[in-house]
């Protein structure tokens, strides 16, 4: 059985350019992420508003101010894995698939996971702590793949 050959020309790109794209992919990634963060607030009985209020660092304006700050996050992470994609793309010289990069952006999402639940939360007494923690995981997965798969399209197709 024959593989089918792709002749996709992978784009060469700087640094900076790499965490732009990181940044776009994040903002899209932590969209996604709060649908689902939504849809399983809506599930536990809580609405949108009091889910999203758990990001704010204050009262006032708590939803709006939450999404933002939530979206905000979600690109600056996002910056980070482009250019950490971008290098690993230059460093082992290889041609992705979808699915290796919707696993990177996976195994990057689980590390979030690790590093927010029993490091940043904790340490900021961030009410976040109180969202279930396989919700918290299932979201930071789909943020991931996200994530992924957008980084694959952008160094594909630029």
């Amino acid at each position: 059985m024959m593989r089918q050959a792709t002749n996709f020309i992978r784009r060469d790109i700087s640094l900076g350019d790499a965490a732009i794209d990181g940044l776009f992919a994040g903002v899209l990634g932590g969209l996604v992420m709060g649908v689902y963060l939504a849809l399983a607030g809506l599930l536990l009985g809580e609405g949108p508003a009091a889910v999203f209020s758990r990001f704010a660092l204050s009262e006032e304006h708590a939803p709006l101010t939450g999404l933002l700050l939530h979206l905000a996050v979600s690109g600056i992470y996002g910056m980070l894995f482009g250019v950490i994609w971008s290098l690993a793309l230059r460093l082992r010289r290889f041609t992705p698939t979808p699915q290796a990069a919707v696993l990177a952006g996976g195994a990057y999402g689980l590390l979030l996971v690790l590093v927010a639940w029993f490091i940043l939360l904790p340490a900021s007494g961030s009410p976040l702590r109180e969202l279930p923690f396989l919700h918290f995981v299932i979201a930071h997965l789909i943020y991931g793949g996200v994530l992924g798969y957008v980084a694959y399209r952008r160094s594909l197709y630029g």
